[in-house]
Parts: C-alpha cells; sequence; structure tokens
C-alpha cells in the first residue's frame, strides 16, 4: 500500500476579485502552508489553475474562506465567494467546504514582519484559513 495515495491533503484558498491566495496542508493534514498567489483578469483562468494545483497535488478537500461580516451576516463579498464555489465544483470532483474567515487578512498582515517585501498576504490569509479549518478537524478527530 501506498502511503502517499491514503493521505489527506487539503487546499485552502482566500478568494479575491484580482488575487486568489492558495495553500496546501502538509503531514496528513496536520497543517498549512502558503503556496502560491494567482493574480488574474479571467476567472475561468483562475478557476482551471486552482483545478491544475488540485489535481497535481492530488488532494482530498478544497476549503474556501467565507467572508461573513462582524454582524454575522453574508454580505455581498460572501455572495462572490459562494458563486466562486459553485463554478469551482462544476470543474473538479474534489468535496470544497467554506470556512468562517473573518480577520484572516488583518492576521496575515501583523504576521508580516514590516521589513518584508512581500506586497500581498492573500497566500498567508489562505494559510491561516486552512489552519483553522485543520485545527476544528482535528479537534473533532479526539
Amino acid at each position: 500500500m501506498n502511503p502517499d495515495l491514503d493521505e489527506f491533503k487539503a487546499l485552502g484558498i482566500d478568494y479575491g476579485e484580482k488575487r486568489i491566495g492558495i495553500a496546501l496542508s502538509e503531514l496528513n493534514g496536520k497543517f498549512a502552508v502558503p503556496h502560491s498567489i494567482l493574480q488574474y483578469k479571467n476567472i475561468e483562468f483562475a478557476l482551471n489553475e486552482i483545478k491544475k494545483i488540485s489535481n497535481e497535488n492530488n488532494i482530498s478537500l478544497i476549503v474556501i474562506g467565507l467572508p461573513i461580516t462582524l454582524k454575522n451576516e453574508l454580505g455581498f463579498k460572501a455572495k462572490e465567494v459562494m458563486k466562486f464555489k459553485t463554478s469551482l465544483q462544476k470543474l473538479v470532483t474534489t468535496d470544497i467546504v467554506l470556512e468562517d474567515e473573518r480577520l484572516s487578512t488583518a492576521q496575515a498582515i501583523r504576521a508580516i514582519s514590516p521589513k518584508s517585501k512581500r506586497k500581498y498576504v492573500d497566500d498567508s490569509s489562505a494559510t491561516i484559513i486552512l489552519n483553522s479549518f485543520l485545527r476544528k478537524r482535528s479537534n473533532s478527530d479526539e
């Protein structure tokens, strides 16, 4: 039996109108690490790139950050994310779940050194979103 085939691997997404942050889980879903930032003008391009990353990494589950408002409501951005999820689900056979991403961008900005030359935090936000999901998953397994 090949252990690589049985390994749980999740892909985290921080969806944005111009950029999408991507993170991948490591060590059978123990923690997430930044993967990449997709800059795009055409949503079909972005969807196909995510499908490619998913296939190349044998992804078991896709986790997309859902920007619920501080009033615990689904605003305009959340509705965009749900539309994106629906479009992605048509391309991939992998299950997709939504994870509350409130304040993930603010957390990512604080986590990056002020001396960093990094221009964008989207992949860090995706990592925070995916780690949040993985922590909950791990706690429910105990």
